[in-house]
């Protein structure tokens, strides 16, 4: 029943075509080329724009280059005033985290780790007990009531049951160390400075528990220093009255949280259609990457600088199209994408403010590469099911189906249609098509490169884009 619907529906749209006699001429496709696909791309997945996490430098660098490239093809600012549509969201980061005893400072990320998320602002003074292994036997007969709990471990990840015991013991912070292995403490250092390379934002102000564990990582030696033992003898002691005996010398732990708003931006800029009117057409790409870790840098050439070179392409080839069609069409950059949508989620809830009606929303994710060396001349249509009217619109666009088009796609991580900015047009009940040509081996891996695009195939996946929009602003088939 549904084909058959389809069916209707693209009857009634060729006959409306035919009678409007709407011409699609091949000259308006000569700015998509290879070569302007490929200078967009070589520009935002460069390692200078280190992979366009979200807020930050790189990010705001790539938000500079499309603004300036929206400016030299003469689009028309999102408000008329500036293509930049900013928004606040919010970031997190530790400060000044430390365990100190008498002289001795160890500072967080050099010399010890904190492991948990919760703040520790005012600090805690407290008196330190080594308990051993942290074996139910012995913590259940030792006083930990308000008390830093001290215990050796041979998995400084594997923390959580010794935790528990010593919360409901009373303790109010637990210090691990791995008296066999340096090395282990050596490499959790490398990865939470790789990990803290990157911004930590949010849309909403976080909040943190004070109540929930707080454990430090530390090497071994630190318990010589507070217990006056040696380290070999400490690695024996697991009787609880041998235990007591130790000296419980009193420590600071402290790690203030500090939260604060940061800045990001869409990029929006639109063409005005032959008469004044409210009725939008949305193009939509996230310009946005998942940054570096340490020294990686992830360029996500794929994901989604190919997608934000088609946008730009094609605001160029319909600022070229010399007669305007009868509604706007809105290119949008947006930002935060990889953070939950957050940039599209954010334009169009603000829409409504806006001079603009959207009609339609076609969002550009993921179309540079082929998802299987077995399949070429391809391209998935996310939310065709959804809105048939849209995905009759795109078959009638594929000319002589020079492309073989795919509804849906449902690989390993549900349905699509949540998992791209479209979806903030979906969910506000206005039509969407997704174009994307499916994920691969690189996707959010650092070999997510330019070398790897496949720019003939994106090239016949622009121009498909181009003639489907083309459709869609000048048809009243969408009313």
């Amino acid at each position: 029943m549904r084909g058959s619907i389809v069916i209707l529906i693209l009857s009634l749209f060729l006959t409306h075509l035919n009678a409007q006699e709407l011409e699609l001429k091949e000259e308006y496709l000569e700015p998509i080329t290879k070569t302007e696909l490929r200078k967009h791309i070589e520009i935002l997945a460069s390692d200078s724009l280190e992979g366009r996490f979200t807020a930050s430098e790189g990010q705001i660098k790539a938000a500079h280059y499309i603004k300036n490239q929206f400016s030299s093809l003469q689009l028309h600012p999102y408000n008329d005033t500036t293509f930049y549509q900013s928004f606040n969201m919010w970031q997190w980061h530790w400060g000044k985290c430390a365990i100190s005893y008498g002289d001795t400072i160890l500072v967080n990320n050099e010399d010890m780790v904190y492991q948990s998320y919760s703040p520790i602002e005012p600090a805690i003074e407290a008196k330190c007990v080594f308990i051993g292994n942290g074996t139910d036997s012995i913590v259940a007969q030792l006083n930990l009531e308000g008390k830093v709990a001290f215990a050796y471990i041979n998995n400084l990840s594997r923390y959580y049951s010794i935790n528990r015991l010593i919360r409901n013991k009373g303790a109010k912070a637990l210090i691990i160390a791995n008296p066999n292995n340096d090395e282990q403490f050596n490499r959790l250092i490398q990865q939470v400075n790789s990990d803290n390379s990157q911004q930590k934002i949010f849309k909403d102000r976080p909040s943190f528990s004070a109540y929930s564990s707080k454990t430090f990582a530390v090497k071994a030696s630190f318990a010589e220093l507070l217990f006056e033992t040696s380290e070999d003898d400490l690695l024996y002691i697991n009787d609880p009255k041998t235990l007591k005996k130790l000296p419980t010398p009193s420590i600071s732990l402290s790690c203030p949280i500090i939260i604060e708003p940061i800045e990001t931006q869409n990029i929006v800029g639109y063409i005005k259609a032959k008469e004044p009117t409210e009725e939008t057409i949305v193009v939509s790409a996230h310009y946005d990457h998942i940054g570096k870790k340490g020294k990686n840098i992830y360029n996500g050439a794929d994901d989604n600088a190919s997608g934000t070179s088609a946008l730009i392409t094609l605001a160029k080839a319909f600022q070229n199209i010399p007669e305007k069609l009868d509604r706007n069409i809105l290119f949008l950059a947006t930002t935060g994408e990889e953070l939950g949508l957050l940039g599209a989620l954010h334009f169009a809830e603000q829409q409504k403010q806006l001079p603009f009606e959207v009609k339609a929303n076609f969002n550009i994710d993921m179309i540079g590469r082929n998802d299987s060396i077995d399949k070429e001349n391809y391209l998935y249509l996310i939310g065709a099911s959804h809105y048939p009217l849209l995905d009759s619109i795109c078959r009638v666009a594929n000319q002589s189906d020079s492309l073989t088009l795919h509804k849906e796609y449902k690989r390993g991580y549900g349905s699509f249609i949540n998992l791209s900015d479209h979806y903030a047009f979906h969910k506000q009940g206005i039509p969407i098509l997704g174009f994307f040509s499916g994920l691969h081996t690189d996707y959010h891996q650092t070999s997510d490169t330019i070398d790897k695009i496949e720019f003939e195939a994106m090239q016949k996946r622009v121009e498909l884009i181009f003639r489907t929009i083309f459709l869609a602003c000048q048809t009243e088939i969408l009313k």
